[in-house]
């Protein structure tokens, strides 16, 4: 039976460090050429994913956490703040000194007076290929479809108790120091809403799902799945609400994944 796959990113075929396995790469193809679908499902914005991720050639891609989805190179999803609730949170996190990437399909964009401190606490360069949109103000940015906010760690409760029931607040996958960090969508946005509309799209059931991550912003991924894959790299929280826990990145965990649940050899 035919089956459509959705990979993370980071911590799934991307180790931290950069390195994509070769036997990640051929595990994809040979699902391909075995009749199964395979799609991205990540955290990042499209136009943050890197080239060389998407030249491995996936038949859809979920973005920015789910607010963003397509299907073999047709949008059939987009879902973005309301202006009202993005100005009145972007005034809160403002005043509370966090640093807030406003991510949408076209780009990442951060304030220019958030430059500095932003290249501290992230580690991006001035040369990096792929970095935000400096602006002037938030304002200067439309149909935000998802936050990324740098903070405090102390700041955590507060912002959780007083907004985790307005928006969808998962803390940020990616290393980050002593701070805090997290992604915010829009309220009931998560990868599963996004993977919803890519099974919409290609006809493929829910008992096709098979998802495959390694962080927490992957939890709703797995419980939506017909088979919920975690990482071996992943913490427990993620590998406890998994049906099979595979290897590492750095171990082929997808190729072991793959084999295991059947789609390639």
């Amino acid at each position: 039976m035919r089956k459509i796959i959705f990979l993370d990113i980071d911590g799934t075929i991307r180790d931290f460090d950069g390195t994509i396995p070769e036997s990640a790469v051929k595990a994809i193809h040979e699902a391909q050429k075995n009749g199964h679908k395979v799609c991205l499902s990540t955290g990042r914005p499209y136009p943050r994913i890197e080239k060389r991720v998407l030249d491995i050639g996936f038949d859809g891609v979920v973005a920015s956490s789910g607010s963003y989805a397509e299907y073999e190179g047709e949008c059939v999803s987009h879902c973005v703040f309301s202006i009202t609730l993005y100005m009145e949170f972007m005034v809160w996190l403002l005043k509370n000194d966090c640093i807030v990437e406003m991510e949408n399909h076209r780009h990442t964009y951060l304030l220019k007076s958030d430059w500095e401190r932003y290249k501290a606490v992230t580690g991006v360069c001035e040369t990096d290929i792929i970095r935000p949109v400096l602006v002037e103000t938030v304002t200067d940015v439309d149909q935000v479809d998802k936050l990324v906010v740098f903070c405090q760690r102390e700041l955590r409760e507060e912002m959780m108790e007083k907004w985790e029931h307005v928006f969808h607040i998962v803390e940020l996958s990616a290393p980050f120091g002593s701070g805090w960090a997290a992604e915010i969508t829009p309220p009931d946005v998560s990868k599963a809403r996004g993977i919803q509309a890519v099974l919409k799209a290609s006809g493929f059931a829910r008992e096709d799902v098979i998802g495959v991550g390694d962080s927490t912003n992957d939890l709703e991924m797995l419980s939506l799945a017909g088979r919920g894959i975690a990482m071996g790299n992943a913490p427990e929280s993620v590998k406890e609400k998994a049906d099979y826990v595979t290897d590492s990145v750095k171990e082929d965990g997808i190729w072991k994944a793959f084999v295991h649940e059947g789609l390639i050899e």
